[in-house]
């Protein structure tokens, strides 16, 4: 896990120093060692946290036998050493034991198909020097991330965009706009006007100035088997997976909760590492998931370590928290705080359950998107003043507003799968976030903040399982997860979502009884009862503390976002702040709202003003 940039022109001519800025601004993702390295054109830096191979051989940039090729990369490929072991067959020569290494003869071998041949999590950038070439590429569910903007003919790249933010930068209007409906921003625009996010299972080339972006890997199609109880494929795709993702020459520890797939990642890396210790983080309310994960830990006879935060811990971090933000989110405050305390307990990597709700079925989403879209394929059927004036009468009815029911109705009216997802996940309705909002421009339908893969052949389930991997995951769990552990120099691997785990899963979900009772069968059957607990979401007491200790401070961002020149109504933001007081609005609108304002006043320039 690191950081990476770079930059390259036509002429050479990147200011010298700028990638060594670049890379400064990551250094908090690398604090083993940094590198760089320039040629005629192009330029790479690299900051490294040593994870396998801690020796100086393994830092970056690395380059093949004759300096022709050079990468700088940042992830981890878990089938480096059959990979290793084929090319050396072939004759290669390696300088150092890094996985990473395995990137400049592959490129050498099968060129652009190389990303074939990998299994991993992964952004790494391929410089080419006899063909002048420079290669980006992306994992395929967007675990790792990479970013990139355009300065005439030249291109630079980073793993974070506040690596690439200029002083005279424009928020992104569009991109505020889908934070607000959707609690995240949607890729592969950012927050910043120019800057852009490769998308997941995408590469990109550049040569003499042309760039050329292109997708080389989708979610399998449903398989259409039909009901089986065969589960040994998947059970080796997990065990394989598991023992993988424990490959390291540093502490490896465990996200653990009291839910069925941290659960089922603690089964799968006990049985290949014994050792393996499970961390939980506690409040001092008691509302946490504590004493369930130590039951789980006694189940699966690991060593387990609650850490304890208090409330006045947080929000002490909260400026510390929201520097640390790339990008607003929603959720990421979660993600630092649970980083920061499994970081100072020891582990340098981290196991967690993600993916494991989306490729099983496990979120309230698989049930609630369907029925909203079928009530969408009715409600279309209506003649257009009836859909009107019940859009209308449902926008007088004020225990309605910023509910997800009235979002729901909203949907429902509108018609599509986009506008069923996005009120199901969404913060804002289009209607309630024009009139709190008058002056942002959304940029068209919600299709345009929601990515919405093909229908064709998806049944109901299927469908929700494509919004999930599609949206929801690349752009919040896995970019708050990223940016958030990586604040603390910690790397987060995620089993579930290993790519031959995904290629057997995705390919199953939408099959009648295809749900997490299947993962378990797979991975542990003596689990089987967890899959019968009510789920859990990992929250802070967001609700509990604006009432309280941090009501002075959200009630001040919303002040801040008022006067930001985004084109919100300051009334109308007054009016949602005092509903929620009163108990009328729940928190999470609000907190989104709070988490704007907040992030404005720390990466945002007084005039930075905002693109339509």
């Amino acid at each position: 896990m690191c950081g990476i940039a770079g930059a390259v022109d036509t002429d050479g001519r990147t200011p010298a120093g700028l990638v060594d800025a670049m890379a400064g601004r990551l250094a908090h993702r690398g604090p083993d060692a940094s590198g760089n390295r320039r040629f005629g054109r192009c330029a790479l830096a690299h900051t490294r946290l040593r994870i396998v191979d801690l020796s100086p051989a393994g830092d970056q940039p690395l380059a093949n036998e004759d300096d022709s090729v050079w990468v700088v990369c940042n992830g981890e490929i878990y089938n480096f050493t059959e990979l290793r072991g084929e090319l050396e067959r072939a004759g290669h020569r390696f300088r150092s034991h890094t996985d990473s290494e395995v990137l400049v003869h592959l490129y050498e071998a099968h060129g652009d198909a190389m990303v074939g041949r990998l299994r991993g999590m992964f952004a790494f950038a391929v410089w080419d020097e006899r063909a002048q070439r420079l290669l980006l590429v992306r994992d395929r569910l967007g675990i790792k991330p990479l970013y990139y903007r355009t300065h005439g003919p030249g291109l630079r790249f980073a793993s974070e965009v506040g690596a690439l933010s200029e002083p005279s930068d424009e928020l992104d209007g569009a991109a505020v706009h889908g934070f607000l409906r959707l609690g995240w921003v949607p890729g592969p625009a950012t927050i910043r006007a120019g800057v852009r996010e490769l998308p997941p299972g995408h590469q990109l080339s550049w040569v003499d100035g042309a760039i050329r972006v292109t997708r080389y890997w989708e979610p399998p199609p449903p398989a259409r088997r039909g009901p089986s109880g065969d589960e040994s494929g998947l059970r080796e795709a997990l065990h394989d997976a598991a023992r993988r993702h424990l490959v390291a020459d540093v502490p490896v520890g465990l996200f653990l909760s009291s839910g069925v797939d941290s659960a089922v990642v603690g089964s799968l890396a006990a049985h290949s590492a014994p050792d393996v210790r499970g961390y939980t983080v506690a409040f001092e309310t008691g509302a946490d998931e504590a004493g369930g994960a130590a039951a789980i830990a006694r189940r699966l006879g690991i060593d387990h370590t609650v850490v304890r935060v208090g409330g006045s811990d947080v929000l002490g971090s909260l400026d510390a928290i929201v520097s640390a933000m790339d990008q607003p989110t929603v959720d990421g405050v979660n993600s630092w705080v649970v980083s920061r305390a499994v970081r100072e307990a020891g582990p340098v990597v981290a196991l967690s359950g993600l993916g494991g709700d989306e490729l099983f079925g496990g979120y309230s989403t698989f049930r609630h998107v369907p029925r909203i879209a079928a009530a969408g394929r009715v409600a279309r059927a209506l003649p257009g003043r009836v859909r009107r004036s019940v859009d209308a009468s449902a926008a007088l009815v004020p225990a309605a507003a910023h509910s997800r029911a009235r979002r729901a109705a909203e949907a429902a009216l509108s018609g599509g799968w986009d506008s069923a997802y996005g009120a199901v996940r969404g913060l804002f309705g289009a209607g309630e976030l024009a009139a709190l909002c008058p002056g942002l421009d959304g940029g068209g339908p919600a299709r345009r903040h929601v990515h919405l893969p093909p229908a064709e052949g998806l049944g109901g389930r299927a469908m929700v399982g494509r919004l999930e991997l599609d949206n929801y995951l690349p752009y919040q769990l896995l970019r708050d997860t990223d940016c958030m552990s990586m604040a603390h120099a910690l790397e987060v691997r995620v089993p579930l979502l290993d790519d031959r785990v995904v290629a057997v899963a995705a390919a199953r979900l939408g099959e009648p009884g295809w749900g997490k009772e299947r993962m378990v069968a797979a991975a542990d059957p003596a689990l089987a009862d967890l899959t019968g607990v009510a789920k859990r979401t990992f929250t802070l007491p967001f609700d509990r503390w604006m009432q309280g200790p941090l009501r002075d401070r959200a009630a001040a961002s919303l002040v801040h976002l008022g006067e930001a020149g985004l084109g919100f109504d300051r009334r109308r933001l007054g009016d949602l702040w005092f509903a929620y007081r009163a108990g009328r609005v729940g928190w999470r609108p609000v907190w989104a709202l709070a988490v704007l304002g907040m992030w404005l006043e720390h990466h945002a320039t007084p005039d930075a003003g905002c693109t339509s």
